[in-house]
C-alpha cells in the first residue's frame, strides 16, 4: 500500500470548499498519495494557466500587493500580443511566475518551463508546444512533476497532460 502524506490545499481548492458550513474538515480530507497529488498539481496548473489575469490593467507603483495577491490569479492575456517570435521568452516568464505564485507545492527553483521546437519560429499551426518540469515539495523527498502543454494562439488556452 502507497503511503498517503497529508498536505495543504492549493488557493483554489481553499476558495471553492465543498461544505462551506462545516466547520471541521475529516482527517483524511487532504491525505494523498503521489499519483494522486500529481493529478490534483495537473488540474490546478491547468485553472491557472486557463484564467486570464487583470495585470495589464495593473500599475505596478500603485498595485503591487494587488499583482501579488488572489485577485490577480492566473496568467496575463496574450490576445493580439503572440505577434513576434521573441514573445516566447515573455510567455515563458509569465507561465513560470504564476506557478511560483499560484501553486506552492512546487518548488519555484525548480521550476522549467522549456519550449519543443525553435525559438525562432514557436508556432506551428496556431500551436506552441512546451514543457514544464517541476519538484514537488512532498516528505521524505520530493518527487518530479513533468507536464506537456499545448498553448492554443487563437483560443488562449493551454492543453496539459502528465508526461
Amino acid at each position: 500500500m502507497k503511503e498517503k502524506k497529508p498536505f495543504l490545499p492549493c488557493l483554489l481548492e481553499r476558495l471553492l470548499d465543498d461544505e462551506p458550513k462545516r466547520v471541521d474538515e475529516p482527517w483524511d480530507k487532504f491525505h494523498f498519495d503521489q499519483r494522486m497529488m500529481k493529478t490534483l498539481i495537473l488540474q490546478n496548473i491547468s485553472e491557472i494557466l486557463n484564467n486570464a489575469n487583470i495585470e495589464p490593467q495593473l500599475e505596478p507603483a500603485k498595485h503591487s500587493e494587488v499583482a501579488r495577491s488572489v485577485i490577480n490569479y492566473g496568467v496575463s492575456p496574450q490576445v493580439g500580443s503572440y505577434t513576434n517570435t521573441h514573445n516566447w521568452t515573455r510567455l515563458e516568464y509569465l507561465i513560470r511566475d504564476a506557478l511560483i505564485r499560484f501553486e506552492p507545492r512546487l518548488i519555484p527553483e525548480s521550476i522549467i518551463v522549456s519550449l519543443n521546437g525553435e525559438r525562432r519560429s514557436p508556432i506551428k499551426q496556431g500551436i506552441i508546444s512546451f514543457n514544464i518540469h517541476a519538484l514537488v515539495a512532498w516528505s521524505p523527498h520530493p518527487f518530479d512533476l513533468s507536464l506537456g502543454a499545448r498553448y492554443e494562439v487563437e483560443t488562449e488556452s493551454i492543453n496539459l497532460q502528465l508526461v
